[in-house]
């Protein structure tokens, strides 16, 4: 750990911060399978390297190609349309007019077939889901593709901020198989802001938060330094920043002929230099704990 970064805080020195109410929690969402749809949870767990609902985890499954590079929805919008249950051990991955797909990730444990693969040039392992889940996912990708299970690999991934810039990331807030850290909070005031700035209709889903807060002024949660919901702590690591993702719309996977909305974005919210803009934060846990929609977000702010 280097020195510029901070320590984790204790439950003593997070009772003595000068918390502040801002809002409430509206949705929590988990995506059990990287790009594909979520599921919207009424609670959920923290655990530092994923959200849990249930037997739910965040993005502890991912699709790749055959020769192990990962596939998202960046390249394949349609991936957004592939709807996943879980129900225990049980997986089922469902697609329009077609037949759902079913997997038992016990037997997938019990047959331990390693995958590597990469994301974002972090390497990384799997459990290949078989045959069946492949063919499947050819049929309705219309590519080659391999379902892969995080399970209880351990994830070699160490979180980098080469420049020094993100004081409140950690080497620890390393994720299963998400882009950054594991946790990304958007509001509605930030999203009703864009909303007025563009001709499309847009959703949250389409930005791909895990928490959704309603009742703040838009973008203050650029200020905020650590957020609390129910028991548990939050570091706000880094801004989030956006690609050519946000311009898929979660209900079609079509991408927008204008890109929008992150034609607009770039025009306001991107930082000297950068042609990623910043929309949303992304999040590392410090004490971990339940959240649960409708908990009161109460904030501490950057100095």
């Amino acid at each position: 750990m280097s020195k510029e970064m901070k320590p984790k805080l204790s439950q003593e020195e997070a009772d003595q911060l000068p918390w502040q109410k801002v809002g409430k929690v509206s949705f929590v969402w988990v995506y059990p399978v990287k790009s594909c749809a979520p599921l919207d949870v009424s609670e959920a767990y923290t655990d530092p390297h994923c959200l849990t609902s249930s037997n739910i985890r965040d993005r502890c499954l991912m699709l790749a190609s055959p020769k192990g590079n990962m596939i998202t929805g960046r390249m394949v919008g349609s991936t957004v349309l592939i709807k996943p249950q879980v129900d225990g051990d049980n997986l089922t991955l469902s697609f329009p007019e077609k037949d759902p797909l079913h997997i038992d990730l016990k037997s997938v444990i019990q047959h331990r077939t390693i995958f590597n693969t990469e994301v974002w040039g972090e390497k990384v392992t799997g459990l290949d889901c078989g045959d069946e889940a492949a063919q499947w996912l050819n049929s309705v990708l219309k590519r080659d593709a391999r379902l892969l299970y995080h399970a209880d690999i351990p994830s070699p991934r160490v979180t980098k901020d080469p420049e020094g810039k993100w004081p409140l990331l950690r080497d620890d807030d390393n994720s299963m198989y998400a882009d950054l850290t594991a946790y990304m909070l958007m509001t509605q005031s930030s999203l009703d802001d864009l909303q007025s700035r563009v001709n499309v209709s847009i959703s949250p889903k389409d930005f791909r938060p895990n928490i959704f807060v309603e009742g703040t002024l838009a973008y203050e949660e650029d200020n905020w330094e650590y957020i609390k919901f129910g028991g548990a702590i939050f570091r706000n690591v880094k801004p989030c920043d956006r690609c050519i993702f946000t311009t898929i719309r979660h209900e079609t996977g079509k991408k927008d002929p204008n890109m929008e909305p992150l034609r607009t974005l770039r025009g306001y919210r991107c930082e000297p230099g950068n042609t990623s803009p910043e929309f949303g934060i992304n999040l590392g846990v410090d004490i971990p704990g339940t959240i649960k929609a409708g908990d009161d977000v109460y904030v501490t702010y950057k100095a």
